[in-house]
């Protein structure tokens, strides 16, 4: 099954250029994913009462052109399937024309809340329908490394982890991250599409930490390189590539 909604951009989720920021765009795509899966029983308000929930590993969205404020737009997302622990889904996001505006890939795992430890699929999405396609050139989302040598200059020594960036699994949401790489780009890079954005989720960051954010320009491949970390270690490694 292939599940899609219509949306209208609103402006409260535009940028400066009036087109849909990154932080609203990662938005949509938990909220498709979390409609679809709970068409099956498996989404977050189900999953809960049992202590499990949906924890995002990684993404890459493959950003054609980011839509303007009121503009309607369809998204559409599917499982691609299943390899061990991680879950497959896949995402675009079209025009009122049907043109591609974004793709984008995920992995995810399903998270014991209360052990905080991951937990196999098995017959947790049994009887869930899979479509191989893929909507990028990304068939899986491996590891994302800086580049050899690559020393990332600090950037922000502490930014605080407050409650509004919380969400539903007591820890920074997905969205956050993206939004601090887009917050602190440096002066002179564009925020507007076309980009390829990859992200991979390493460790939670919780209510009342701080994070610090590094970043490294690869003058060779036009690529930004981030590096967030928690007072842990490091939670995510970010990619933006023009």
């Amino acid at each position: 099954m292939i599940y899609q909604f219509d949306f209208t951009i609103p402006n409260y989720l535009c940028d400066n250029h009036d087109t849909l920021n990154m932080w609203g765009c990662a938005r949509l795509m938990q909220q498709g994913a979390d409609d679809h899966t709970k068409l099956f029983g498996i989404g977050f308000s189900q999953l809960i009462q049992d202590h499990k929930a949906w924890v995002l590993c990684r993404t890459f969205y493959d950003v054609r052109r980011l839509p303007k404020e009121y503009e309607r737009v369809t998204v559409r997302t599917w499982s691609r399937g299943t390899d061990g622990l991680y879950a497959w889904r896949d995402f675009e996001m079209l025009d009122e024309q049907g043109n591609l505006l974004v793709a984008c890939a995920t992995s995810w795992v399903i998270l014991d809340t209360e052990a905080r430890h991951v937990l196999r699929l098995g017959e947790l999405i049994e009887g869930f329908e899979h479509h191989p396609q893929q909507a990028t050139d990304k068939d899986k989302l491996g590891r994302i490394r800086m580049p050899r040598g690559a020393e990332p200059q600090l950037i922000v020594e502490h930014q605080p982890v407050l409650l509004s960036m919380i969400d539903h699994t007591q820890h920074v949401n997905n969205a956050e991250y993206v939004k601090w790489v887009f917050d602190h780009l440096p002066e002179g890079a564009s925020t507007q599409a076309p980009f390829r954005l990859d992200v991979e989720y390493i460790r939670e960051t919780h209510p009342g930490d701080a994070v610090s954010i590094a970043h490294h320009y690869q003058a060779d491949n036009n690529t930004h390189y981030f590096r967030i970390d928690n007072s842990q270690s490091t939670a995510v490694i970010v990619t933006l590539n023009y």
